[in-house]
């Protein structure tokens, strides 16, 4: 069962569409592409639970190439230690696949701040 964006209850989509919004992204493309099946089977609240401890990572940083602030091809989905210790370097390829890798791990084992807490009792169910 893995919620569209117009499925999702309003909250949830209004919550989506001012994080994803304030790059210029579609929220509706941006949750298409971005957020693993395995966080949008857990339902609502898990999805918004997820989000929180996200950030929308520029590939590019914003500082240098603003006009591609709202290029969906340009963010990806990352713990905000990890953006924040980056700076405004350019992203590789790597980096890219274990922010993949780490919201995978983050979706299946519910931990998505990666502290050793149970974020979201969603995916027990």
């Amino acid at each position: 069962m893995s919620l569209d964006y117009y499925g999702l209850p309003l909250e949830q989509q209004q919550y989506l569409a001012q994080r994803f919004g304030a790059y210029g992204l579609d929220p509706e493309l941006a949750y298409d592409t971005l957020l693993p099946d395995t966080v949008k089977n857990q339902g609502p609240e898990a999805i918004e639970e997820f989000m929180r401890h996200k950030d929308i990572s520029h590939i590019y940083p914003q500082s240098q190439y603003p006009h591609l602030s709202g290029d969906l091809n340009n963010v990806f989905l990352e713990d905000p230690y990890v953006n924040a210790a980056r700076g405004d370097q350019v992203v590789t390829q790597d980096e890219i696949w274990a922010a993949q890798q780490d919201n995978l791990s983050d979706a299946w084992d519910g931990d998505f701040n990666d502290n050793g807490l149970l974020d979201s009792w969603e995916f027990l169910f």
